[in-house]
């Protein structure tokens, strides 16, 4: 853990020394954000509630090429079931780069994309606790922003059980109402090598659904955009490089619901509230529960 935070840390630095030159050179834009998300489970046997809280930097030099950094620190607790209760602490540290090509026959843009997760984590299950994650992944978005293609691949390492997890995610997504609103499908097909660490499961596959539309100037409350997204199926382990997160200490997923608002107090700043929930299950135990949350996303940008 000494040796992650102090990469965290140099990285950081380096990005800063990096930053103070943007407003000299404007060929390269900067984004700082920061999230929190606080939530409970309902029915749940083991579990009673959770935190987040992380911080991420993105810099792009002239949409050609970027590089970020993201840290994340969760804590879930759980219950008293005679033994007293404990939490989970985790720290993760996740990077990406992303390098773009410009292809005027397909009229489109091509993004090339490397995302590496590192997690660290004090549970008393060995399975979740030392985790290696790459995925690279290639996007395709038309040139007027009303057609998106990408296909990601993620390879997850459980290093304490030698466990591996891959997952296969395509997606395509549809620009209309003058751009105005976008509407989003992507499927997740994750396979596991070893089904006694997996809740018994091999191979689970699931869809998600997202909305998204954006507001005139001026609307009530002075929102910018508002979204949906939901989630029906079945998948263990996911990875979600949108939002850098990992399921790693959740058991089965089946179905999420999120709503979410978005705001835009000036130029330089991005603000979303989500409020979602998600329903898993531990075959183990022949659980099924709710998890619900509150997310909050501030984005500075230079």
């Amino acid at each position: 853990m000494k040796s992650l935070m102090r990469f965290l840390l140099s990285t950081l630095i380096a990005i800063g020394v990096l930053n103070s030159s943007v407003y000299a050179d404007e060929r390269w834009y900067v984004d700082a954000t920061a999230v929190g998300v606080a939530g409970k489970y309902s029915d749940s046997i083991l579990r009673d509630n959770f935190y987040s809280a992380g911080a991420s930097l993105n810099i792009d030099y002239l949409d050609y090429y970027s590089f970020s950094v993201a840290y994340n620190n969760l804590k879930i607790n759980y219950k008293d079931l005679g033994a007293g209760a404990f939490n989970i602490n985790q720290d993760a540290l996740a990077g990406r780069f992303q390098y773009y090509f410009y292809n005027d026959a397909l009229a489109g843009k091509i993004t090339t994309q490397l995302v590496m997760h590192r997690i660290i984590n004090n549970s008393p299950a060995e399975l979740p606790g030392n985790v290696t994650i790459v995925a690279p992944k290639f996007v395709y978005m038309h040139y007027d922003k009303d057609l998106s293609m990408d296909l990601e691949y993620v390879w997850s390492g459980y290093a304490n059980n030698d466990l591996v997890i891959q997952q296969f995610s395509p997606s395509i997504g549809f620009g209309f109402n003058d751009n105005s609103d976008w509407l989003e499908f992507k499927a997740y097909y994750i396979t596991s090598d070893d089904k006694s660490q997996t809740q018994g499961e091999d191979s689970l596959t699931s869809a998600r659904i997202k909305w998204k539309h954006w507001l005139d100037p001026g609307a009530i409350f002075g929102v910018n955009n508002f979204f949906i997204d939901a989630l029906a199926g079945q998948r263990i382990f996911a990875v979600d490089n949108d939002t850098y997160t990992v399921y790693n200490l959740e058991d089965i997923q089946q179905a999420s619901i999120l709503f979410g608002l978005g705001w835009r107090p000036g130029e330089d700043f991005d603000l979303s509230v989500v409020a979602g929930i998600e329903e898993y299950k531990n075959k183990i135990i022949e659980n099924i529960y709710t998890r619900e949350y509150i997310y909050i996303n501030l984005t500075a940008h230079w």
